[in-house]
């Protein structure tokens, strides 16, 4: 009986140290009340990037938080005195009020953050931010 408590014990150590992915639940600003995004965010230490998953729910359309806008655009830096880098749009529904992204970031900590846009050419944020987020260690 001892035994099996101590093979526990050990495979719950080795899971926590293996790490595994970065998990973020997140509330959107103030101007999109009552949205949320759910980050997951997996590190790939040999290949100097992150995997980044994100899943927005409950999230009003972006003409409805800023006229003329039209799409959610994700963002990336490194650190605040780095330049904005776009990753990619958020696929919305506007049935579901909700959207996924899939996409990598050239880092292993960085900043993120959703604004809404009025197209996605922009070549950096604009004021209107949905949701931010550092990705990395606490």
């Amino acid at each position: 009986m001892r035994s099996s408590w101590k093979f526990a014990l050990v495979s719950a150590a080795l899971l926590v140290a293996c790490g595994g992915p970065l998990k973020y639940q997140v509330a959107s600003t103030g101007k999109a009340t009552g949205a949320d995004a759910k980050i997951v965010a997996e590190v790939k230490k040999d290949l100097h990037q992150t995997a980044v998953n994100i899943e927005v729910t409950n999230l009003a359309p972006a003409a409805r938080i800023s006229p003329d806008s039209h799409q959610f655009v994700v963002w990336g830096r490194k650190g605040s005195s780095a330049i904005w880098t776009r990753l990619g749009n958020i696929a919305y529904d506007e049935g579901n009020r909700g959207g996924k992204f899939e996409g990598t970031f050239p880092e292993l900590e960085f900043d993120l953050e959703i604004t809404v846009e009025k197209d996605d050419s922009v070549a950096a944020p604009g004021a209107e931010i949905v949701f931010a987020q550092h990705i990395g260690p606490a």
